[in-house]
């Protein structure tokens, strides 16, 4: 019978090698860096222009931030609106989500609207009554909607109002929630498979610590913490993707991610990239493998957990090895 942390070694070399085999993603993701790059002046000039108004936030993804300049409003998580920028206005619009809007929120539709406008201005306020989203909306929305109030809990700037301190977000630009995709389908860690464009995707991608010594973490979010999906599965999902951000890293195109990732340094000879399961706390937390160090070649990955309790939409308390 293995070993934990051969089972780890082993996902490590499934990932690898499946990334072998299919290296196409080498030059896709160049491109995607390239693409990127290539508008974040724009991004930039957004920021001056665009105010964040809680509860709602800005999320953009690889299509997004490498095209035509839209990005995704989310309430709790859930998509509710796009904004696009132009080179004088931000114009919000619902269309594709009003069907769902009006059912979990009841919320008026907005068509290619000024974000200044009078009815932008009463969108914004709707939400800001925190509407309590309906049963209808399902298990999905539940899982963006815990991510969502973790990233409000990680984004906070003062140490004496954050419960785990220095931890942010990778941010594009520091303005949009990045959701980093992956190739690799690591769902079931049984049957990993290489997807292409359609793989899976990093719950939340942070930076952790401090100066110097501050490195990626990938969390793989779970909305529950049960016998059936304990930690340790969650865990080596997260190390799933976490493997294929070191071969990414190595890669031609690694410099720009680590830039991109909001690092200022040159990227390190030897990655230490930290990995974390991150769950709801109750009888079933395991804290064995926490700090547990996986090597791979020079490289390491730091296991984690981080279990945190809840309470209205706010993380009330963290129980964590990456404190």
């Amino acid at each position: 019978m293995k070993t934990f942390e051969q089972e780890c070694l082993q996902i490590i070399s499934e990932v690898q090698q499946l990334l072998s085999e299919n290296p196409e993603w080498i030059d896709r993701y160049a491109g995607y860096a390239n693409a990127i790059e290539a508008n974040l002046d724009k991004i930039i000039s957004m920021k001056k222009r665009f105010n964040e108004w809680s509860p709602l936030y800005l999320y953009t993804n690889v299509s997004k931030a490498k095209g035509g300049m839209s990005f995704s409003l989310r309430y709790q998580g859930q998509e509710v609106a796009t904004l696009k920028a132009g080179s004088k206005q931000i114009r919000i619009s619902t269309k594709t989500f009003d069907e769902k809007n009006q059912r979990d929120f009841q919320c008026d539709p907005l068509s290619d609207t000024d974000w200044r406008s009078a009815a932008a201005t009463k969108f914004r306020q709707h939400f800001s009554t925190f509407p309590k989203r309906t049963n209808q909306s399902g298990k999905k929305n539940e899982e963006h909607r815990i991510e969502s109030t973790l990233l409000s809990e990680f984004s906070k700037r003062r140490s004496e109002n954050k419960i785990l301190t220095n931890i942010q977000p990778v941010k594009i630009a520091g303005i949009a929630r990045f959701q980093m995709p992956t190739p690799i389908s690591g769902s079931d860690i049984n049957k990993l498979k290489y997807s292409g464009g359609s793989g899976g995707g990093i719950d939340i991608l942070s930076r952790i610590g401090a100066g110097n010594a501050t490195k990626l973490c990938i969390m793989e979010v779970k909305d529950e913490n049960v016998t059936k999906e304990p930690p340790t599965k969650a865990i080596k999902q997260a190390l799933t993707y976490a493997t294929f951000i070191r071969e990414l890293l190595k890669s031609r195109s690694g410099e720009q991610w680590w830039k991109l990732f909001g690092f200022n340094r040159k990227r390190p000879e030897q990655l230490d990239l930290a990995v974390a399961c991150v769950m709801p706390s109750n009888q079933n937390d395991d804290t064995s493998f926490g700090g547990m160090k996986i090597e791979a070649e020079k490289d390491i990955f730091s296991l984690h957990y981080l279990y945190f309790e809840e309470k209205a939409c706010r993380i009330k308390d963290i129980k964590s090895s990456l404190s």
